[in-house]
């Protein structure tokens, strides 16, 4: 079953977030399943924030990832060495200050 992956980020500065954006969105690409040796993330999307509610706690970026299983998924988040050094980008050179992220299956309430 395809499962999404929801990610927002907030930064110290808006420098960070050219780079945040350019990192995040080579994860497609640079993230191999260990089996099967390819691409494993079917989709990446994302932009900034725009919404005018006031609920949006800071963050300044939001991705949505598709992955086609929990499997994937858990390897993405848990052991994948492109993600790790993606994290650690993330929380260092880009100065990422906060992050929220949300899993959801189409449809599973």
């Amino acid at each position: 079953m395809v499962v999404y992956h929801i990610v927002a980020f907030k930064t110290k500065s808006a420098a960070g977030l050219e780079p945040l954006r350019q990192g995040f969105l080579a994860l497609p690409e640079k993230c191999l399943h260990p089996k099967t040796g390819k691409p494993y993330i079917t989709i990446a999307r994302g932009g900034k924030q725009i919404s005018s509610e006031g609920k949006d706690r800071g963050m300044q970026v939001c991705f949505v990832m598709e992955f086609e299983n929990e499997d994937d998924l858990a390897y993405y988040i848990d052991e994948d060495p492109v993600h790790e050094k993606f994290k650690k980008q993330a929380g260092g050179e880009w100065d990422v200050l906060d992050v929220v992220a949300m899993d959801f299956n189409q449809g599973v309430y």
